[in-house]
């Protein structure tokens, strides 16, 4: 029997969800089904969105967000700005760059163009200092071990490997390393940087390493001379940058810094440095050297 639609029983409901809802959802768990019921519920809500203050506000369609009025009183004067973590990367990154409790570091490639390669050696140069959990999403088992052979790593492994596909913030521990290769969102690349914003709202005092595909190079021509045009960013743009504290891109057996937020040396600027390498029989990097060329600025 469908209960009577008061203020109260619409505040009771709100209390058992979070984020945004749709009207009708509210119909059908409170037993709303008539005209008069429905217009009386759009009342309430435009009440609720117009108290002082606010318990929802409205996204139009019948779209509704309920409003999170917590907030986290961050105790800045206690933190310890030496209190860096001792992660290494590949490339002496690690050398360059101070990497702090949770942060997100992105690596982005095209496809067979490093990505996994720069995640596996990660998990080599980390598994002994940090609990740590591999995220595979390319792969099976077998193939799996094949690709890892040639680290040797030691028996029992001392870190966790997982197959997941999506939703990594669901998953990762708070206070691990986790490295994930890769995400992918098929044709919905909008949803990467939603998704890499999870994940660090999920960080306490851990670190995610994220890969992420680009897109291939494109080809233009300019007074009739063809030029190439290497994206540094991956699928979803500009948005995949914003929660990175390092975010580095690999195309054409070159390594670039797209961006480092925390120097080691504040006077040295990181943006653009970049290394050559090659990869060995294994597919892992070798001959890596400092690249001193040409500096372009290519498009993000």
């Amino acid at each position: 029997m469908p209960r009577e639609l008061t203020t109260a029983v619409v505040k009771e409901w709100l209390n058992l969800v979070e984020g945004v809802f749709d009207i009708r959802e509210l119909h059908a768990d409170v037993g709303i089904d008539s005209p008069a019921g429905k217009s009386h519920l759009r009342v309430i809500l435009h009440r609720m969105e117009h108290d002082s203050p606010p318990l929802v506000v409205s996204l139009g369609s019948g779209k509704y967000r309920k409003i999170d009025n917590e907030k986290t009183l961050m105790d800045w004067e206690s933190a310890d700005p030496d209190n860096w973590l001792p992660i290494f990367l590949p490339f002496d990154l690690h050398a360059h760059c101070l990497i702090y409790p949770k942060s997100i570091i992105i690596v982005v490639s095209g496809k067979d163009g490093g990505k996994t390669a720069f995640l596996l050696e990660c998990l080599k140069l980390n598994y002994s200092g940090f609990t740590t959990d591999f995220f595979n999403s390319e792969t099976g088992k077998e193939q799996f071990k094949k690709r890892v052979t040639p680290l040797n790593f030691p028996h029992p492994a001392p870190f966790n490997v997982y197959q997941r596909y999506d939703n990594f913030a669901d998953v990762i521990e708070p206070n691990h390393l986790s490295i994930i290769d890769y995400l992918d969102f098929n044709s919905e690349v909008y949803l990467v940087g939603t998704e890499i914003d999870n994940i660090f709202r999920k960080l306490t005092t851990g670190v995610a390493i994220i890969g992420i595909q680009k897109p291939p190079p494109s080809v233009t021509f300019v007074k009739g001379v063809k030029k190439v045009i290497d994206r540094d960013l991956g699928y979803g743009g500009a948005f995949t940058i914003k929660r990175s504290v390092l975010y580095v891109s690999l195309s054409g057996n070159r390594l670039k810094v797209v961006s480092a937020k925390t120097p080691s040396d504040p006077k040295v600027r990181l943006t653009n440095m970049q290394w050559r390498y090659t990869f060995d029989d294994d597919g892992f990097f070798t001959d890596i050297q400092r690249y001193y060329g040409e500096e372009q600025t290519n498009p993000v």
